[in-house]
């Protein structure tokens, strides 16, 4: 069977577009983590709408797994969304290690792609120890921060209580 170049670039199209979501996940802290009361320190009213959604699915997560929302709570919760341009490198200025490589683009893929980046942190009030740190990346052409955060949420939360290091999951883009 012969392929012609027609043939062999519509595969290669619809490869770079059907092909499944990269996770990248990284999550610390202590195990088990302590159940009960933590406070949301909620954002400005100025701050962006989708953080402002971000914290309340990351809020909604908690309260389905026993987290009470409290003014006077035993932890602390922060958490920290951003979007770049997946092209660009972020560096550290403690020296030349990368925190996130630059993106290639796939061949024939006709949109840009961006890296959203979701941050969880649990810290006790008490004494500032860090008892859980959640993170999960993906890279996106398409689809929009607000269509990902419900996976980003999911993925930063998933060992809550038993953090697992740095990993990577597959999921379908429809996801």
């Amino acid at each position: 069977m012969k392929f012609t170049p027609l043939v062999m670039s519509s595969a290669l199209l619809v490869s770079a577009c059907g092909a499944g979501v990269e996770t990248r996940i990284s999550s610390s802290g202590t195990t088990p983590t302590e159940s009960g009361k933590y406070m949301v320190t909620l954002p400005a009213d100025d701050a962006p709408k989708d953080l402002s959604g971000a914290y309340q699915r990351v809020a909604e997560k908690l309260s389905a797994t026993g987290f009470v929302v409290s003014e006077t709570a035993a932890l602390h919760l922060e958490v920290t969304l951003d979007a770049r341009d997946a092209a660009l490198a972020l560096g550290s200025a403690a020296g030349p290690q990368s925190l996130s490589k630059a993106k290639r683009k796939k061949p024939l893929q006709s949109c840009k792609d961006m890296e959203y980046r979701l941050g969880v942190t649990l810290t006790r009030v008490a004494d500032a120890a860090e008892i859980y740190k959640g993170r999960a990346a993906e890279y996106h052409c398409r689809m929009t921060v607000a269509e990902a955060l419900p996976a980003l949420v999911d993925a930063a939360l998933a060992d809550l209580g038993q953090p697992r290091g740095s990993y990577k999951v597959m999921r379908s883009a429809k996801d």
